[in-house]
């Protein structure tokens, strides 16, 4: 039975499991986002790939910055619209994909390149990260854990090899051996 279950679940994709938790889910697509890991681990610690960013309020905050060494511990999302309009995403090839929804009370700051210094949140909200809004794509930047995680997907169809590709070229046979055939 767990055989036929992972195969039904390699025909569907990513995207569409994504948008059915979403519909199950409810709530305005906007308070979704998306991400893309290699491990199956989500949370705040140097093994992700973006380890720290600056926020803006650091002097060498920069827009188009894609992580840094130095900063506040960080997690980078892509808000799910932005999933759904472009196929071209950076990390977008790694096999994970996690879809969470930020919690009531958190609030992202909008920035862009005119955007000047930290903004208070709204009342009864509290600052977790900043939108990030370049003319490449927009992604969420959380410095708190404040989602909640809807559901974590694998990628089967992009990780599928062939039997060579996964297991190697055979071994070869004595007779190879002894006939420099290697």
């Amino acid at each position: 039975m767990l055989t036929i279950e992972i195969i039904n679940e390699a025909k569907v994709s990513v995207r569409s499991q994504i948008l059915n938790d979403v519909q199950l889910d409810g709530g305005n697509t906007n308070e979704y986002f998306v991400r893309f890991t290699s491990v199956d681990k989500l949370g705040y610690s140097a093994r992700q790939f973006f380890a720290r960013t600056r926020d803006i309020d650091d002097s060498n905050f920069d827009i188009n910055s894609i992580g840094d060494k130095e900063g506040r511990l960080a997690l980078w999302f892509y808000p799910l619209s932005t999933y759904l309009k472009s196929k071209d995403l950076y990390a977008s090839n790694n096999p994970y994909v996690w879809l969470v929804r930020i919690k009531p009370n958190a609030w992202l700051q909008p920035v862009n390149n005119s955007t000047k210094g930290k903004v208070a949140a709204p009342q009864g909200k509290e600052r977790a990260g900043i939108l990030r809004q370049t003319t490449v794509t927009t992604s969420a930047i959380f410095f708190k854990p404040a989602f909640t995680v809807i559901g974590k997907y694998y990628d089967y169809g992009s990780q599928h090899q062939r039997h060579g590709q996964v297991k190697g070229a055979p071994e070869p046979t004595f007779f190879q051996r002894v006939r420099g055939e290697m």
